[in-house]
């Protein structure tokens, strides 16, 4: 069996688990068994046990061990590689202007959604406190920032790097189904995508994890602040004059479009360096696969129409999407 089948079914079971869990969390099956915080619970289970525990052990258990490697085998090949401080630089700009552009999509995306229909029912949480603040930040932009990253790029990148930039479609795809919500799909397939494209350029997962950590941990302060104001209440006031007036408009598609030009070229920056420190060819959609001998590894490499790990994983976490569409057009 070859390592991209064995990491498609590890992963297929991560979908599926995490699918199974979400079912007993809207069942309210948690509450039923006597935990007081089910949104925690999921939380800690889903990133702590099967993004991160299942993953990893489940790899090294069928793959490292099978192909006789170890723990640095592992840690390379989930891409655990040291940041240059270019590198560093360069995600940290990236960061910041996706922030911006995502959250451009994501509202854009909800607008088209209620324009035909459909209705988002959200929990805003109450940030009552500090510690209140301090706990969010650890479940929505700590946890998921270091697991979903090991399950959705390192664990992906270790089964379809060899399909080269059809990695970044592969993850940029599962990422999106995962979060198994209508309302989420636009903007974790767009982040899902330039932050796999930089892990295929860096060969690194590091810079994923900056990604997903800053922007969550945004996210979650703007709620905050929203609600409590205080010394950074002139967030509210900008957010207010940009989505409020037509000068405000205005203003931010100037900022998206700033934004996307500066994200543009920092990753044109990034497969020069990729390029240069020959991690991978100066050659537009380029796989390795191509290069290779039929009899060869390039034979594991099948066309991903071909590959029924893949193919089923999308089903179910399309259909789990579908679900949540028909459900919020229903309400």
């Amino acid at each position: 069996m070859s390592r991209r089948l064995k990491v498609g079914i590890i992963y297929f079971g991560v979908v599926l688990m995490t699918l199974l869990l979400r079912v007993s969390s809207a069942l309210d099956v948690y509450s039923a068994l006597g935990i007081e915080d089910s949104d925690a619970f999921f939380t800690y289970v889903v990133q702590l046990l099967i993004f991160g525990a299942m993953s990893v052990s489940l790899y090294l258990l069928t793959v490292t061990r099978s192909e006789g490697g170890g723990i640095k085998t592992f840690a390379r090949e989930f891409g655990f590689k040291k940041l240059k401080g270019r590198t560093l630089l360069l995600t940290f700009v990236l960061t910041f202007c996706m922030i911006v552009i995502a959250s451009a999509f994501s509202y854009v995306w909800q607008y088209a959604l209620v324009l035909i229909g459909f209705t988002h029912v959200s929990s805003p949480t109450d940030y009552s406190s500090v510690a209140i603040l301090f706990k969010e930040l650890a479940l929505t932009a700590l946890l998921p920032g270091i697991f979903e990253e090991v399950a959705h790029r390192g664990l992906i990148y270790a089964g379809y790097k060899e399909t080269g930039w059809k990695f970044v479609l592969v993850s940029a795809l599962f990422f999106s189904l995962m979060h198994q919500n209508i309302v989420q799909t636009g903007y974790t397939f767009l982040d899902g995508a330039v932050i796999a494209l930089v892990m295929y350029y860096t060969g690194s997962i590091f810079p994923g994890m900056i990604m997903h950590i800053v922007n969550n941990a945004w996210s979650v302060f703007e709620g905050y602040v929203a609600q409590n104001g205080g010394v950074f209440d002139f967030i509210n006031v900008i957010d207010k004059f940009l989505s409020s007036s037509g000068a405000g408009v205005a203003v931010s598609i100037v900022a998206v479009l700033v934004c996307a030009g500066l994200a543009v070229l920092v990753l044109f920056f990034m497969r020069k360096d990729a390029v240069k420190s020959r991690v991978i060819k100066d050659v537009p959609f380029y796989s390795p696969s191509e290069d290779m001998p039929a009899d060869g590894v390039g034979a594991l490499i099948k066309p991903l129409k071909q590959d029924i790990p893949f193919i089923v994983t999308v089903i179910v976490g399309g259909l789990a999407t579908l679900f949540s569409f028909i459900w919020g057009m229903l309400r």
